[in-house]
C-alpha cells in the first residue's frame, strides 16, 4: 500500500490508500529554497523595481502615503514587508504622520485591536495610523466604473493619498487567476455594492478559472480599476508549495504581478495526466471560516465528472448558522439542478445567503458548483457532523472513515492525492 500525507495546519500528516486503490499522482514538489530574510530580500526588490522608477524618485517627503496591507486570510509575512517600506521612507524623509496603513478587507470582517497587535507588533502600531477598510463606509470616493457603468468607490484615505502601495501575495486564485498585484485595491479598498456586482458578473464567467489571467474578464477588471484609481505601486510575495515566501517582486502593479506569476507557476505548477475518479485534497493553507472550500477549484479540474472529492479541511474561523442555512435551504429548492440555480442567482445578481458578506456568497456558489458536479466528502473535527450535513456534504471526522464512504462509490478508484491544496496549480494533459 502506498504511503501518503497531506498537510495539516502546516505538519505532514500520513496516512494509507485502501490496498484496492491505485495511487495515479502524489503532487509533492521537490524542496525548494525559500526566503530566509523577506524584509532583506524586500529592501533589495525596492532598489530596483520591475516596470517603475524607484521610490526614492517618486515620492517626496511632503507626500501623503497610503500603505494597502492585505488581511489575515492570506500568509505573506506582513509585518516584515511593511517594515521594508517605511525603511525605505524613513530613509526618504517621510514623515510617519504623512502615511496610512490601510487592512485591505474587501468584504471581509475588520481586525480587532489584539489581530493587528499580534500580526504587527507594538512599535508599528505606536509609529503609524493603522485603519480598517469598511466597504460600506459613507464617505468612500468614486474612482472609476465597470463594464457595466456600475461606479467603484474607495477608501477615502486611500483616495486622499499622493501615494498609494499595497502589499499582497502570489499564489494560484480561483477567479482572479493568482492573488497579489491590483487585487490589493479592487476588491481590497472598494464599495460593496462594485464588489459584490463584479464578482457575481464575473465569478462564472468563461475565462474565468484558477490561474488564468489572460482572457479573465474577473481579473482585467480589477487590473482596470486599480489604474483608474491610481495604485502606484506593489510589493509581492511570491508563495512556494509551504506557503513559504519563495521570492519578493515590487514595481508597477500589473507588470511586477506578471513577473510574480511567472515565478509562482515555475514553482507550484503539478501535471496531471488525466482525470481521477477521486482526488484527496487538504484546504491548507486556508483555515479562515469559508475560505476552506478555494481549494475545490484545483481539485475540480483534475477529477472527473460525477466522481469524489475528498476534501480534509481545518478551520479556525466561524462558519455562522445563516451561511450553514443557506445550503441547506438551496438544496431543498434546487436539488439535482445546484449549477442551474447558481447561475440564476449570480446572473440576476441575487445573493444565495441574504445579506451575507460578498466572501460567504463565494464559497457558497463555488461549493454549490462542486456538488453539482462530483461527491464532496468534507473530513473535519472542527466542524460539527450535524453543520457538515446540513451544508449538502458527506461528512467525516477522519481519513479512513472518509474512504469507507467513497469505497462505496469507487470500490477500486484511480486516485490523486494533492497534500497542499490552496498551493498547487493543476496542469491538466489530456482533453477536459
Amino acid at each position: 500500500m502506498a504511503e501518503t500525507y497531506l498537510i495539516r495546519k502546516g505538519v505532514k500528516v500520513p496516512f494509507q490508500l485502501p490496498s484496492r486503490w491505485e495511487l495515479l499522482s502524489f503532487s509533492v514538489f521537490p524542496e525548494q529554497e525559500q526566503v530566509d530574510n523577506p524584509k532583506t530580500r524586500a529592501r533589495q526588490t525596492l532598489k530596483d523595481p520591475i516596470g517603475t522608477k524607484p521610490l526614492a524618485d517618486t515620492i517626496s517627503p511632503n507626500h501623503r502615503v497610503a500603505i494597502l496591507v492585505e488581511d489575515i486570510t492570506r500568509a505573506s509575512p506582513k509585518k516584515l514587508i511593511l517594515e521594508a517600506i517605511t525603511e525605505e521612507f524613513q530613509e526618504m524623509g517621510i514623515p510617519e504622520k504623512h502615511i496610512a496603513v490601510v487592512i485591505a478587507l474587501g468584504t471581509h470582517r475588520p481586525l480587532s485591536s489584539k489581530e493587528l497587535e499580534e500580526i504587527f507588533g507594538k512599535d508599528l502600531l505606536k509609529r503609524y495610523a493603522f485603519f480598517n477598510h469598511d466597504c460600506q463606509a459613507p464617505d468612500l470616493v468614486p474612482a472609476g466604473e465597470l463594464l457595466t457603468g456600475r461606479p467603484v468607490r474607495i477608501n477615502r484615505r486611500v483616495w486622499e493619498a499622493d501615494f498609494r502601495i499595497g502589499i499582497g501575495s502570489i499564489f494560484p486564485h480561483p477567479m482572479n487567476g493568482f492573488g497579489g498585484g491590483a487585487k490589493i485595491l479592487f476588491p481590497g479598498v472598494a464599495d460593496f455594492d462594485s464588489i459584490l456586482e463584479h464578482h457575481l458578473l464575473y465569478t462564472f464567467h468563461p475565462g474565468t478559472e484558477l490561474g488564468k489571467v489572460k482572457g479573465n474578464l474577473f481579473h482585467e477588471q480589477v487590473c482596470a480599476v486599480a489604474r483608474s484609481a491610481g495604485l502606484h505601486f506593489v510589493i509581492n510575495c511570491v508563495m512556494n508549495q509551504n506557503d513559504k515566501v519563495a521570492d519578493v517582486v515590487c514595481g508597477d502593479p500589473i507588470r511586477a504581478h506578471e513577473v510574480g506569476i511567472e515565478k509562482c507557476k515555475s514553482l507550484i505548477s503539478a501535471t496531471f495526466d488525466r482525470k481521477a475518479d477521486v482526488t484527496i485534497i487538504s484546504s491548507f493553507p486556508y483555515m479562515e471560516g469559508p475560505q476552506i472550500v478555494k481549494p475545490l477549484a484545483p481539485a475540480s479540474a483534475v477529477t472527473r465528472k460525477g466522481g469524489c472529492i475528498i476534501l480534509a479541511a481545518d478551520c479556525s474561523g466561524n462558519l455562522p448558522d445563516p451561511f450553514i442555512q443557506a445550503f441547506q435551504t438551496f438544496h431543498e429548492e434546487f436539488e439535482s439542478n445546484l449549477m442551474e440555480g447558481v447561475l440564476h442567482h449570480f446572473r440576476n445578481k441575487v445573493l444565495i445567503m441574504k445579506g451575507g458578506a460578498i466572501d460567504f456568497n463565494m464559497a457558497l456558489g463555488m461549493t454549490l458548483a462542486a456538488q453539482h458536479r462530483f461527491k464532496i466528502i468534507l473530513v473535519t473535527r472542527d466542524i460539527p457532523r450535524e453543520k457538515g450535513e446540513m451544508m449538502g456534504f458527506l461528512f467525516a471526522e477522519t481519513l479512513p472513515e472518509a474512504f469507507e464512504h467513497a469505497s462505496r462509490f469507487f470500490p477500486a478508484p484511480q486516485v490523486h492525492v494533492i497534500p497542499s491544496g490552496g498551493v498547487i496549480l493543476p496542469v491538466l494533459q489530456e482533453a477536459p
